[in-house]
Formats: structure tokens, C-alpha cells, sequence
């Protein structure tokens, strides 16, 4: 009977991303409905339990903390001055200009951006300055999304904030290495694109003046609380949501946003998800379908073949499901079960790092959040059908580049 508890409520994170793909429904929503008809009705897990242990209120306030603090700097458009600033500093190289895109890209997200938040920020500003220096849009799509996931794993930002997280609820308390993998699997990645796609070929387009860097009183109080924000967390240790949070207030006092644009910035369509889903995944856990799923993870893994399954794993669900908010919360409580099945043969950090990279390798994707702003983002001038086609097939390599990776082993030095 307990496994078949446990086999129903697997089943209930796989029927609630297909009725969220069919019905567009926020995949969150319809996590909860299931974990309250799953949890209390078969598993006999009390309401109140449900959602007080499912429900990651300490992650929930980190990610609304950053993302109003950030919103904040999008609204009043203090991020799109510093963009247009750096981005000036080609000197008329247009390859030297896709080096900037990345570089940047991956800066934004770094520091607290995020990987989604970072792409809707910049793409379009990217795809202008592309048009401006007759560089591909597909080609600086790439390069900008790839750069906002080389950061994106920083403990700083949102989806970073979820691997640390998830990561220490397995006891692996070193994060950096992790958040290093992945920087440096990106930029791999990006090197690979970038003359795959032709980046190589670029020639100069001739230097151009750099504009006045003219912030007003607004933006230039959003990078000072920024700034200080980010010290406090990384030098002081204080807790990133509520320092977050204040840093905001600091701004909203001050007049540096309005106050609804700012709270309707915050990423609550994310937020529901990756809360919803982390109660689903919760009563998944108390019914026993984390541990059913290691134990049929084990069986068609050997130490060898351990990480580069549990990446293509992730990245397949990732191409129908959110990477932070299904993929990572499903495969990473798995992971102490695999390691144990497999006798030690591997280890809980690399497999920690599979199911990250795994999971966010397929994000070029015009089908994932990050593809679909890409798309959004290109000009009119653009084949939309053709971009499409590309960057499905960007998607596609980089899962299987990923994969090769962890197969040949090449992050076990970490």
C-alpha cells in the first residue's frame, strides 16, 4: 500500500505539469490542489501539515525580497542606463561586443538579477544594439542567455538561492564548487556557440561615441542601496531576503520607484510556482515517491553513468516543466538515496551539480521562459520561424554537450 501512495503521488507532479502545459494554469496552483487531494484524502497527512511544511517560507522571502529590490532598479530604469554604458565599451569590435553581452549578462544575473529577470531586462535592449552593429540576433540571444545562467547560480541570485537551499537539505554545504561548475559549463558553452554561430567572422563595425553616463537622483540612489545590500550580504552575513526587503523600503521612501510598478515587478507568477510545487514535492516526500524514484534512479545507474543520467534527466523535464521551480525540488532530495544505492561510487555534490546544469541547459529553448523572452525580444525583422528552429536545436546540443561532460568526468576535480 505504501508504495502505491507513493507511485500516486509521483503521478500527481506528472498529471499537474501536463494539465499546466494544456491549460497554461500556473503549474503552482494546480501543485497545491493535488498535494491537498493526495496528502490529506490518501496519505492522511492534516491540512494544516501540508502547507506549514511544504510551503519554503525562508526561501519564499529571499526570492521576494531580491526580486522587489531589483524590480525596483528595472521600473525606474536605472538597469537600462548601466546597461547602454557598458555596452559602449566595443570600441567598434563587434566580437568584442558579444564578449560585453556575455560578460554583462552574466554580471546582472550574478549579483541578484536572476535567470529570468536578467534575459526580460536585457534581451530587448541586446537585440537593439545587435541591430545597431549588424550582429545576428540569434547569435546574441544565445550569448545573453547563456551569460544570465552562468550567473544565475550565484547563492546571490534566485535560482542560486534555490540550489543552496535544496543543496544544504541534502547536506552538501559547499555551494561555491556548484555555483563554479556552472559558470564554468556556460562559458564553455558560449565559446562553443559563439563559432559555431559565426562570432568568429565578425568584423569591425567602427567606433562609435559612448554616451553621457546621466543617471538622475532616483537611479543614482538605486545603486547605492544596491551596493550596500550586496556588501551587507556577502561581508556581514545578514540574511538576504530581509536585507533585501530593506534595501527596498530604503528606495520606496525615498520616492526612487512607485510603489505599485515596484510591488507588481515582483516575480509572484514564479514565486507561486516554486511554492506550490515545493508543497506537491513535500507530500511526494512523506508518501515515499522520493525515495520510490532514487531506487529506480539506482537501477539503471553505476557510478560512471550517475551524473551525466541525472543531467539529461533534468534537462528532459526541464524542456515541459520550470528548472527551479520542478526540476531541481523533484531530483535533488533524490540524491542521498542514489549515492547510498550506488555505494559511494559518486558523490552528492557532482550529482547536485547534474541536476543544476541538467536542468538549465535546455532553457535556449523558444518553449522555456528564457527561450520564449528571446523570441519575444527579437525584432521585426527577424525570421521568428527560423530563430525558432535555432535556437531548439541550441537547446538540444547544449543538453547533449552538458551530458558528455559529466560523463567524461571532467568536474570530478571539484
Amino acid at each position: 500500500m505504501e508504495t502505491l501512495f507513493a507511485s500516486v503521488a509521483l503521478l500527481a507532479l506528472v498529471f499537474a505539469i501536463i494539465v499546466g502545459i494544456k491549460t497554461n494554469i500556473n503549474l503552482g496552483i494546480i501543485s497545491i490542489s493535488l498535494a491537498f487531494l493526495v496528502g490529506h484524502f490518501m496519505v492522511g497527512i492534516p491540512s494544516a501539515q501540508i502547507y506549514m511544511e511544504g510551503w519554503p517560507l525562508k526561501l519564499f522571502f529571499m526570492l521576494m525580497g531580491m526580486t522587489l529590490l531589483f524590480g525596483i532598479a528595472r521600473v525606474n530604469g536605472t538597469f537600462t542606463v548601466i546597461a547602454k554604458q557598458v555596452c559602449s565599451f566595443s570600441f567598434g569590435s563587434r566580437k568584442l561586443m558579444c564578449v560585453i553581452i556575455f560578460v554583462f549578462s552574466a554580471i546582472v544575473s550574478m549579483v541578484g538579477v536572476g535567470t529570468i529577470v536578467t534575459p526580460a531586462i536585457l534581451l530587448p535592449l541586446i537585440v537593439e544594439i545587435a541591430n545597431e552593429e549588424d550582429i545576428p540576433e540569434t547569435l546574441v540571444l544565445v550569448l545573453g542567455i547563456a551569460g544570465a545562467i552562468a550567473g544565475g547560480m550565484s547563492p546571490l541570485a534566485p535560482t542560486g538561492i534555490i540550489g543552496t537551499s535544496l543543496a544544504a537539505e541534502i547536506n552538501v554545504t559547499r555551494y561555491n564548487p556548484i555555483f563554479f561548475i556552472c559558470a564554468v559549463t556556460y562559458t564553455l558553452e558560449t565559446i562553443f556557440f559563439f563559432t559555431v554561430l559565426g562570432g568568429f567572422k565578425l568584423k569591425p563595425s567602427g567606433r562609435r561615441p559612448r554616451p553621457p553616463f546621466a543617471v538622475d537622483r532616483r537611479q543614482l540612489l538605486t545603486i547605492l542601496v544596491i551596493a550596500i545590500v550586496i556588501t551587507a550580504i556577502l561581508f556581514f552575513k545578514l540574511d538576504l531576503g530581509l536585507t533585501s526587503f530593506t534595501g527596498a523600503a530604503v528606495l520606496l521612501i525615498f520616492k526612487a520607484a512607485d510603489e505599485e510598478e515596484a510591488v507588481a515587478s515582483v516575480a509572484w507568477v514564479t514565486l507561486l510556482l516554486i511554492c506550490g510545487v515545493s508543497i506537491l514535492v513535500n507530500v511526494i516526500k512523506a508518501s515515499g515517491g522520493i525515495d520510490l524514484l532514487s531506487t529506480l534512479l539506482v537501477e539503471i545507474m553505476t557510478g560512471r553513468t550517475a551524473a551525466p543520467i541525472i543531467n539529461a534527466l533534468a534537462g528532459l523535464m526541464s524542456t515541459v516543466s520550470s528548472a527551479s521551480g520542478v526540476v531541481m525540488p523533484t531530483l535533488i532530495p533524490t540524491i542521498p538515496r542514489i549515492v547510498e544505492g550506488l555505494g559511494g561510487a559518486t558523490n552528492a555534490q557532482i550529482l547536485t551539480a547534474g541536476v543544476i546544469v541538467g536542468s538549465h541547459s535546455v532553457t535556449y529553448s523558444p518553449l522555456s521562459t528564457m527561450g520564449a523572452i528571446g523570441m519575444a525580444a527579437a525584432s521585426e525583422k527577424c525570421n521568428k520561424q527560423e530563430l525558432f528552429t535555432k535556437l531548439m536545436l541550441v537547446a538540444f546540443v547544449s543538453l547533449i554537450l552538458t551530458s558528455t561532460l559529466f560523463y567524461m568526468g571532467v568536474y570530478n576535480v571539484f
